[in-house]
């Protein structure tokens, strides 16, 4: 007995264990939610899990979606004729229901009395226990079969998702989460909703098809937490382990259940311990040092370029003002909440975004050395900078892409910046710099240009 008891018991390294696997979950559900910069560390002297949101407003809506436990399960409905006398538990439910619609009195029936618990929101314990209570009620052995609720939405696209009827499924599991390997929702034009669809593993597909191979005309209940969303009838054995699954959902109950699918259930059930919302004047030195380097940055930048290439520098600084404004709007309008590393990839775009404007300015002076006209040095000086240019900034653009991919937290806020600094430096640099310079020496007459600390003109 002892022996037994060790085995079950929550030692120190079980419970690391258990929060890492919470942890890696958490983690890729707050990917999923578009998130800056989201953080999950792990608190091993009190058995928690601390999680880091900057910039989140629905914090309660993303809290559901952090502590939501619910899996997916396949379960087969009765057999037919499993109450006798060719009858199932479902359908004398159903009669009893009839009865009294029939006598008017709609309020009475098990289904209103379940969705009234459903509206008052008393809680899952309530629905349970009036679950328990029809099993009782109607003589369901409990060691075969249980009653859950079957859920849809109304004759209406956007009428609400209630329970409508009760059906009895084996207590027994046909499949879970983790038969399953990815899920993605899709819209489905001939429902007008959104299915989800499927595909499990290899020994998930085994088991898919030995069920639909043997349980031909019988209906798999699809069940989500405790609430039956489809029931589809097994028309033939299904191979190759791709199925979905259609309950008439919304856009974002498809994207909830598919994230379910995917990254499975958690754990162990998860409580909020603490709750700090940290506003603005706490991390005010952040903001300050953050802005600060960028400043510092930009004015030295400034500076240089005019200290050695003049009017050319001025239309530098101009590109790079125009860069960073253009950035700021780009990152604000994909509500996007600057954090430290975040502003540490604005002051690499500022470096990054002069450095072409350097080259080009380079190419700019070998065509004017050669005695070329400032015209065509112009010209030339951005065609051949051009592709020097672009190799250099791709390359770093698929570094930054795939730290966005496979980092997170502060790895993917520097990232997002970096790769967006890289388009806005590159629209920047190579067409609003060529833009003006085009204006300067062709509309305006400018024949001299100051590149470097000689004067060279055509």
């Amino acid at each position: 007995m002892s022996e037994i008891e060790s085995y079950f018991e929550l030692s120190p390294s079980r419970k690391l264990l258990e929060l890492e696997k919470a942890k890696l979950i958490i983690d890729n559900r707050l990917t999923s939610q578009n998130l800056t910069e989201p953080q999950v560390r792990i608190q091993k002297d009190q058995d928690s899990i601390e999680v880091s949101l900057p910039g989140v407003t629905n914090s309660s809506q993303i809290l559901e979606i952090i502590q939501n436990t619910e899996t997916v399960e396949y379960r087969l409905e009765e057999p037919e004729n499993s109450a006798g006398n060719g009858l199932t538990y479902a359908s004398i439910i159903q009669q009893e229901e009839n009865r009294l619609l029939e006598l008017k009195r709609r309020e009475e029936t098990d289904i209103v009395q379940y969705q009234n618990i459903i509206k008052q929101k008393l809680g899952k314990a309530e629905q349970d226990k009036f679950l328990q209570g029809l099993e009782e009620k109607y003589k369901i052995p409990r060691d075969r079969y249980r009653v859950f609720a079957y859920w849809a939405r109304g004759n209406h696209q956007n009428s609400t998702l209630l329970p409508r009827k009760f059906v009895v499924l084996e207590k027994a599991i046909a499949l879970d989460g983790r038969d399953m390997r990815d899920a993605r929702p899709s819209f489905e034009n001939n429902s007008f909703g959104y299915i989800v669809s499927f595909t499990l593993t290899s020994s998930g597909a085994e088991k898919f098809f030995e069920i639909t191979s043997q349980n031909k005309g019988r209906n798999l209940a699809i069940v989500w937490g405790d609430k039956v969303v489809s029931a589809p009838t097994i028309r033939s054995a299904i191979a190759g382990g791709v199925a979905q699954i259609d309950g008439s959902f919304t856009k974002e109950e498809a994207v909830d259940l598919a994230n379910v699918i995917s990254e499975g259930a958690l754990p162990i059930p998860l409580r909020v311990l603490e709750m700090r919302f940290i506003g603005p004047t706490l991390g005010i030195e952040s903001i300050e040092v953050g802005m600060k380097a960028v400043l510092i940055g930009f004015v030295l930048v400034m500076f240089y370029m005019i200290l050695i290439y003049r009017l050319s520098g001025l239309v530098a600084n101009a590109a790079l003002f125009a860069n960073i404004v253009i950035l700021s709007a780009l990152l604000s309008l994909m509500g996007f909440t600057l954090t430290l590393p975040g502003f540490a990839g604005i002051i690499l775009t500022v470096g990054m975004a002069v450095d072409a404007n350097v080259i080009i300015y380079e190419r700019i002076k070998e065509e004017l050395r050669a005695g070329k006209s400032a015209t065509v040095a112009v010209a030339q000086g951005f065609d051949n900078a051009f592709w020097t240019i672009i190799d250099s900034n791709v390359t770093t653009l698929i570094s930054g892409i795939l730290m966005i991919r496979l980092g997170n937290g502060p790895i993917k806020g520097f990232a997002i910046t970096l790769c967006w600094g890289i388009i806005t430096s590159l629209f920047t640099s190579l067409f609003l710099s060529r833009l003006v310079m085009d204006l300067l020496v062709n509309r305006l007459g400018v024949q001299k240009l100051q590149l470097g600390f000689k004067k060279l003109e055509s």
